[in-house]
C-alpha cells in the first residue's frame, strides 16, 4: 500500500482499505449459528451410586457432578440429586417440574439402577431392595411420570439415561396397577418412542447393558461431557460423535443410541455474535519516538471466550513489535496482546499515516476486522496523554461505580425475571466492559433478554438492564454474582441475590402444587387475616401470575367466603393454573355455593389429571375407580391414582392401601395395602398412622401389636387425625392394651367429636348415657348424640339413624337442658338465622352443628 502525507487524505485511506477487506472477503463476520434457545433452559440430573442393598456402582455420582457442571456452562438451572432415596427423588422431582414450567427446554440425565416392567423404565433409588412383588410400585420412580409432564410444559424434551445396567434385582415379577408383570429383558431398559419436540438417548441400545469403565466417569457420560462442551455443535451432530467415542472407548461393546423427532436445531453451546471489534480506531503517536504503545481498544465477545487476533496488514513505515520483539504480517497473538503493541516512528516524518488490519476470530469460527490508522504527529505527546489522563479517569469512575453497588438484592421467587435495580454506569466510563467473574449456581441471570452464563462480558448498558430469576425453592440461600472491570487491577464488586417467597406463597400455597414455589399448607393451616390481603397484594403487582389468584381463592375458603371463592378459583383456572381445576372439582363434589354435581366434578377432575396435577389425577381415578360421577373404570381409575401416589400424594397412598387391604374391586392382598399405609407413614401422613394403628390393633396381616397400634394412634392424633381419637378413646374404655381408664376415654372421645367424628360424639353419648348417674349425664349423652347426628355423613358407615333414634328416647328435660347450652355459644341472629321446627330432637340437632361450625372446625381433614 503506497504512504500518504498529510492528515485530509486519511478519509480516503480508509476508504480504499475497507474497501478492499470487502472485496477480500475479510469484512464480513462469519454466519453465526442460529439462536433457537434463547429462552429458559432447565435440567434434572439424578446419580445414584451408594446403593444400600443392592450393588453400588463406582460412577454416577461422579457423572452427574461433571454433567451439572457441563449444563451449567450451558445455561441450564440445574436440579441435582445424588445419591436419593425415594422421598429424597420425589422432593427432587417435584422441584424440577415445578421450575420446568414454561420452559423453552427441559433436560433429564440419569444414571444409576433402572429397570423395565410392562414396557416401562423405572428410576431405582439407593433405598429400594426390589425383593417382592410390591416394590416397584412404592419403591421406584416412573421415568413417563416426569417426562410427561415435561412434555406439557417445555418446547423440547431431551432425556439422557445412563442406566442400562444388569438387573441385579431378586424378584422377576411385580404389581403393575391390576397386572403382576415379569421383569423386562434383564439386559438394559426398554425402548422410549419419542413425540414430537423430544429426544430420548440411551448409553447403550436398548435392552443391551452399559459399562461402567475403568475411570472416574462412564464411558457414556465422559464423552457426553466432553462433545456437549464443544460450542457451536448441534445436538444430533454431539450425539453421533458421543456414539464413535463410545464404541472406540468400549472396543465395540457398548453402541450408545438415541430416538429424536425434534423440529428444530439445538446447540448446548450455540455460537454467540461474533466478536465485538471497532472497525475503525485513529491513533496518533510522536515523531522520532522509539517505542510507543498503541491506544488500541480490545475486541471481546459477549461470552467472554479467548479471542485471536491475525495481523493481514501492517504500516509501510516504521516498525510494529510486541514486548519489545518485530511483528511480521500475518502473526497471530491473544487479543490482549492488541492492545500491547507499541510503534517504533523513528525517521517517519510527522503527517505519515499508516495502517494496521487485522482479524479476530472466536472459538466458533467467527470472525470480525478492524483497522488502525496511525498518524505520526509532532504534537501527538500531549494527545497520549491527555488518552491516558482520560483512561485512568474512566477506571477512576468504574471502580467508585463498583465499589458502590448495592450489596443485596432481594428477588422474588415464582414471577419472572425480577429487575436487579443496579444503577446506570457512569457515562465516563459507558465505554468499559464488565466480565462475570462469579455466577448464581441456582437461577437465570439476563442482561435484557440474553441469558447470562459465567465468563461473560458485559457493556456498561447491560448491568442496569440485569434481571434475576431465581430457582423454585432457593428461599433463604443467597446467590453471589461478582462483577470485574476490563481492568483487573480494579477490585472486584458481589451483588448477592437474596430469593425470597411472596407473602400470599408463604400463607397460602398449595401442597404439592407443580405450578407452586414451595411445600404449601393445609386448608386449615392457612389464617385468612394473613392471607387474603397478601394475595390480594400479590394480584396487583403481579396480574399475569395466575397462582396467586387461586391462592387468594383458597384463602377466601378459609375465611368462609365460598361463593367469592368459587368464582376466583374459576378465574385462577382460566387463567391457566392447573390446581384450580381439581380445587373447583373438588367445590363440585361437595356443593360448595353449587349444587352437589359429582359429573361435573368428574368432568373437571378428568381435565386436570391430563395435565399432571397429583389432587386430579387422584380425584379422577377415586371417581374412575368407584364410577362416581362417571362411569366405572377400575383399571384406568387404579393407575391414576398410582402415578398421583408417585409423586408423594399421601391420599392416594391410603386410598390405595384401603383398596388393596379391604379388597374393594379387587382381590384383598392385605401385604399390598400395608405397603402403601407405610409409604404414606414415611411421609408423616396422619391417615396413614391411624390406618396401620388399626391394622395392628386388629392383628390383621401382621401380629397384633397393642404397643405399637397405640402410639401410631398418638401420634396420629397429635398432628390433628379427627378420627384416631376415637380409636384411642375405645383403647381406654375397654382396656385394650392399657389399663381401663374411663376418664381419658372420655378426653379422648370428647377430642374426636370436636374435630368432628360423628362416631367419637356417638360413642361418647353412649358413655354418658351408660353412666346415668344423674341428669347431667343425661344433658351430655343428649348434646353428643345430638353432635353425632348433626355430622353425620351419608355413605360412610354413618351413625344417623342409631343416634337419631338414641336422641329420641331421652327425656325432653335432658334436651331441653342440652339446647340452652347450645344456644349460649350462638349469638341472637345466629339463632334467628337456624330453620324453623317443631321437634326438639330436630331443634337439638340443628344448634349441635351450628355451634361445631361456628368453632372453625379442621374441614381439611375429611
Amino acid at each position: 500500500m503506497p504512504e500518504f502525507h498529510g492528515k485530509n487524505s486519511l478519509a480516503a485511506i480508509l476508504l480504499i482499505f475497507l474497501t478492499a477487506l470487502v472485496f477480500l472477503g475479510l469484512g464480513r463476520p462469519a454466519a453465526a449459528a442460529p439462536d433457537e434457545q434463547d429462552g429458559r433452559r432447565v435440567a434434572l440430573i439424578v446419580g445414584n451410586s451408594l446403593y444400600k442393598t443392592l450393588p453400588s456402582l463406582p460412577n454416577p455420582a461422579n457423572d452427574v457432578q461433571e454433567v451439572a457442571n457441563t449444563l451449567r456452562k450451558a445455561g441450564f438451572d440445574i436440579t441435582i440429586g445424588i445419591n436419593v432415596d425415594r422421598i429424597g427423588l420425589e422432593d427432587t422431582v417435584r422441584s424440577f417440574l415445578r421450575s420446568a414450567n414454561n420452559a423453552e427446554a427441559g433436560l433429564i440425565y440419569y444414571s444409576g439402577h433402572g429397570i423395565q416392567v410392562g414396557g416401562q423404565n423405572f428410576i431405582v433409588p439407593v433405598d429400594a431392595t426390589l425383593e417382592t412383588p410390591y416394590d416397584v410400585e412404592t419403591q421406584t420412580m416412573p421415568l413417563d411420570l416426569i417426562l410427561n409432564h415435561l412434555k406439557q410444559n417445555s418446547r423440547v424434551q431431551l432425556i439422557f439415561l445412563d442406566a442400562c445396567r444388569n438387573n441385579p434385582f431378586n424378584a422377576q415379577k411385580f404389581w403393575m396397577a391390576q397386572k403382576l408383570e415379569p421383569v423386562g429383558a434383564t439386559r438394559g431398559l426398554a425402548r422410549i418412542d419419542s413425540d414430537l419436540g423430544s429426544l430420548i438417548a440411551f448409553s447403550t441400545e436398548p435392552g443391551q447393558v452399559a459399562l461402567d469403565g475403568e475411570g472416574a466417569l462412564s464411558p457414556y457420560s465422559e464423552s457426553f461431557i466432553k462433545r456437549a462442551s464443544e460450542p457451536n455443535k448441534e445436538i444430533r451432530q454431539v450425539l453421533t460423535d458421543v456414539r464413535r467415542d463410545v464404541i472406540a472407548m468400549t472396543k465395540g461393546k457398548q453402541v450408545p443410541w438415541e430416538n429424536s423427532s425434534l423440529m428444530d436445531s439445538f446447540y448446548f453451546i450455540p455460537a454467540p455474535p461474533p466478536p465485538s471489534v471497532e472497525p475503525m480506531q485513529q491513533v496518533s503517536v510522536p515523531e522520532g519516538v522509539a517505542a510507543t504503545k498503541l491506544p488500541i481498544a480490545p475486541p471481546h465477545d459477549e461470552t467472554g471466550s479467548a479471542l485471536l487476533v491475525t495481523l493481514n496488514q501492517l504500516p509501510q513505515t516504521g516498525r510494529l513489535s510486541f514486548e519489545g520483539k518485530p511483528v511480521e504480517q500475518g502473526a497471530k497473538m491473544p487479543a490482549a496482546a492488541l492492545t500491547a503493541l507499541s510503534y517504533d516512528s523513528t525517521g517517519v516524518a510527522a503527517g505519515t499515516v499508516g495502517l494496521i488490519g487485522y482479524t479476530v476470530s472466536d472459538p466458533y469460527g467467527q470472525a470480525t476486522q478492524g483497522v488502525v490508522a496511525i498518524t505520526v504527529s509532532a504534537d501527538a505527546g500531549a494527545k497520549l496523554a491527555q488518552l491516558e489522563q482520560e483512561k485512568q479517569a474512566r477506571l477512576a469512575d468504574a471502580g467508585a461505580y463498583l465499589k458502590a453497588l448495592p450489596r443485596d438484592v432481594e428477588t422474588t421467587i415464582g414471577v419472572g425475571p425480577v429487575e436487579a435495580g443496579l444503577p446506570e454506569v457512569p457515562a465516563s466510563a459507558a465505554e468499559m466492559t464488565f466480565k462475570v467473574a462469579a455466577l448464581p449456581d441456582k437461577g437465570t441471570l439476563r442482561a435484557g433478554d440474553r441469558v447470562i452464563g459465567p465468563g461473560h462480558v458485559l457493556e456498561a448498558k447491560d448491568i442496569a438492564a440485569l434481571s434475576y430469576e431465581p430457582q423454585i425453592g432457593t428461599e433463604n440461600q443467597p446467590f453471589a454474582l461478582t462483577l470485574q472491570a476490563a481492568n483487573d487491577d480494579l477490585p472486584p464488586a458481589t451483588v448477592t441475590f437474596k430469593p425470597t417467597l411472596d407473602d400470599c406463597d408463604t400463607a397460602a400455597a398449595a401442597p404439592l402444587d407443580l405450578q407452586g414455589v414451595t411445600a404449601g399448607k393445609l386448608p386449615n393451616e392457612i389464617d385468612p387475616a394473613i392471607a387474603l390481603p397478601a394475595c390480594s397484594e400479590a394480584m396487583k403487582t403481579y396480574p399475569e401470575v395466575a397462582r396467586f389468584v387461586y391462592q387468594l381463592g383458597r384463602a377466601q375458603l378459609a375465611n368462609r367466603e365460598t361463593k367469592a371463592a368459587f368464582a376466583t378459583i374459576k378465574k385462577a383456572m382460566d387463567a391457566g393454573h392447573v390446581r384450580a381445576i381439581s380445587e373447583l372439582a373438588s367445590l363440585y363434589l361437595v356443593g360448595a355455593s353449587v349444587p352437589a354435581n359429582p359429573g361435573k366434578s368428574s368432568e373437571l377432575a378428568a381435565i386436570g389429571a391430563k395435565k399432571g396435577d397429583p389432587y386430579a389425577l387422584y380425584a379422577y381415578g377415586k371417581s374412575l375407580y368407584y364410577g362416581r360421577g362417571v362411569k366405572a373404570d377400575t383399571e384406568e381409575g387404579l393407575k391414576l391414582m398410582l402415578q398421583a401416589a408417585d409423586l408423594g400424594h399421601t391420599y392416594a397412598m391410603n386410598e390405595l392401601g384401603y383398596i388393596f387391604s379391604n379388597g374393594v374391586n379387587v382381590p384383598s392382598d392385605m401385604e399390598r395395602g400395608i405397603r402403601f399405609y407405610e409409604s404414606g407413614l414415611k411421609r408423616d401422613d396422619i391417615y396413614s398412622m391411624n390406618s396401620l394403628g388399626m391394622i395392628y390393633r386388629a392383628g390383621k396381616g401382621v401380629p397384633q401389636n397393642l404397643e405399637k397400634a397405640l402410639e401410631l394412634f398418638k401420634k396420629a392424633a397429635d398432628g390433628g387425625q379427627p378420627y384416631a381419637p376415637r380409636n384411642i378413646g375405645l383403647m381406654y374404655r375397654d382396656g385394650l392394651g392399657v389399663p381401663k381408664d374411663e376418664a381419658a376415654a372420655v378426653s379422648w372421645l370428647e377430642m374426636g367429636a370436636e374435630r368432628g367424628d360423628y362416631w367419637s360424639a356417638f360413642e361418647r353419648a353412649k358413655m354418658a348415657k351408660a353412666d346415668g348417674s344423674d341428669a347431667e349425664s343425661l344433658v351430655t349423652a343428649a348434646r353428643y348424640f345430638a353432635l353425632a347426628s348433626a355430622l353425620n355423613r351419608p355413605g360412610t358407615g354413618d351413625p344417623k339413624k342409631q343416634s337419631d333414634k338414641e336422641l329420641a328416647s331421652l327425656a325432653d328435660s335432658a334436651k331441653k337442658k342440652a339446647a340452652e347450652a347450645f344456644s349460649a355459644e350462638l349469638t341472637p341472629q345466629e339463632l334467628k338465622a337456624l330453620p324453623k321446627t317443631k321437634s326438639i330432637n330436630e331443634r337439638l340437632t340443628l344448634l349441635a352443628k351450628a355451634t361445631w361450625a361456628k368453632r372453625n372446625p379442621r374441614y381439611d381433614l375429611f
